[in-house]
């Protein structure tokens, strides 16, 4: 059953323009929320992995592929690196 409803042609576009407001809110809210750099320090990689940085150590000492870039003994990790590395250990497990 289709129940249809007209709305005034004023109301119509107030409900639209708040609809709009909403989305571009949300929007706005998720790129604030979400953003992670492209290179992270070893902290920062920990929590973008939902790990701590005591596992990504044991990664890396492990010789599994973990990508880690070193910069004169500073430790940096990508952040697309990061995600296909963790989507091949993905792979491999199904």
């Amino acid at each position: 059953m289709d129940i249809g409803v007209k709305l005034p042609p004023e109301l119509e576009q107030a409900t639209l323009a708040m609809v709009k407001a909403a989305i571009e809110q949300v929007v706005a809210d998720t790129r604030t929320t979400n953003h992670w750099p492209e290179y992270m320090n070893q902290r920062q990689a920990a929590k973008y992995l939902g790990t701590s940085p005591g596992t990504l150590i044991k990664w890396e000492k492990a010789d599994i592929g973990f990508p880690t870039i070193t910069i004169e003994g500073s430790k940096h990790y990508c952040k697309s690196s990061l995600d296909k590395w963790m989507k091949s250990q993905q792979q491999q497990k199904n």
